[in-house]
């Protein structure tokens, strides 16, 4: 080592900087074998970090989204979770979580397997996002009718999104022509017996994939209320935290049976647990008290949130 000085070129510093950090050899052993003191090699270093040839990067697994899915995962027991960065605004978060669900999606649906759908305002992002690829005998089918007019001000949409998504893997869809709610269970008996409703509603116990929403008990902000906000109280009041499929269930996961058991077209709790692969969508912390609760069902295989919402489930889960 000829440039010894307190002024040493870059080429110095990066040799003795390799000595010590990429051959792990101590400051005394550098200055035995380059003849000079340790204070100096000592020196050299800090010379090398002031000009930015040395630099340190501090990471916090923690901070790590990879991280958080591996420690939901456990402390849950769901064997896959998928964590999205948490945007500026709810509904670029949702896209987020509908992006990573449309990447599951692609990958995971096989030919011959009957995909089923629930409504909400993430999936109605999910169709834009799937890349467009063609299977052989794929069927798509509502988990429920649609929303009815004199229950809610919102159109759930969910057989244009079961198109959509057939379209995108030139799968045949199913159309579920009913609505959600009807007043009375001879009507409700009466609509899945028809011939246009019966073949979705068989389909129901054949399902391979489900992707499903968390909705809340209150509804939070700007969450739409498909059973109608007297429905919704009354669920309440028997201690529902939230539902899925509008089916509603407490604190502890057990399933809430109320009058709209029999007067809902729509896949049942029981049928639920039956299918293999349950993957819930949800995002936002003010979904955590409702995931909590589902997921002690034991139903959810595959669970997607947003950093946000992860956080604060481990949170409640310490």
């Amino acid at each position: 080592m000829n440039e010894l000085t307190n002024n040493p070129s870059d080429n110095t510093l990066v040799q003795i900087a390799r000595l010590y950090y990429e051959e792990n050899k101590s400051q005394q052993e550098i200055a035995d074998e380059i003849d000079v003191s340790r204070s100096l090699v000592a020196l050299y270093l800090k010379r090398a970090r002031d000009r930015g040839i040395i630099s340190f990067q501090i990471r916090n697994p923690q901070d790590d989204n990879e991280y958080l899915e591996r420690h939901l995962s456990e402390r849950t027991n769901i064997p896959r979770v998928t964590i999205v960065p948490t945007a500026s605004n709810s509904a670029l978060t949702r896209r987020l979580v509908a992006s990573a669900v449309a990447r599951h999606l692609e990958n995971s649906l096989q030919d011959g397997e009957v995909l089923g759908l629930g409504f909400g305002r993430t999936m109605h992002e999910l169709p834009s996002l799937i890349a467009p690829r063609r299977t052989n005998n794929i069927s798509v089918v509502p988990l429920m009718g649609e929303s009815a007019s004199s229950f809610s001000l919102s159109y759930s949409q969910i057989n244009q999104v079961v198109l959509q998504v057939s379209q995108a893997f030139a799968g045949t869809p199913h159309f579920l022509l009913a609505p959600l709610i009807v007043e009375t269970p001879e009507l409700r008996q009466m609509l899945i017996s028809d011939s246009s409703v019966r073949p979705v509603v068989e389909l129901w116990s054949k399902l391979d994939h489900i992707y499903i929403g968390i909705g809340t008990v209150p509804a939070i902000e700007d969450e739409v209320v498909y059973v109608g906000e007297e429905n919704l109280n009354r669920c309440a009041a028997l201690g529902a935290v939230g539902d899925t499929c509008t089916r509603y269930f407490d604190a502890s996961g057990n399933y809430i049976k109320t009058d709209l058991h029999d007067r809902t077209i729509g896949i049942t709790f029981d049928q639920l647990r039956q299918v293999k692969n349950v993957n819930v969508l949800t995002s936002g912390a003010g979904k955590a008290d409702a995931l909590s609760a589902f997921i002690k069902t034991g139903m959810v295989s595959h669970l997607f949130v947003d950093e946000e919402l992860a956080r604060v489930m481990l949170n409640k889960l310490t």
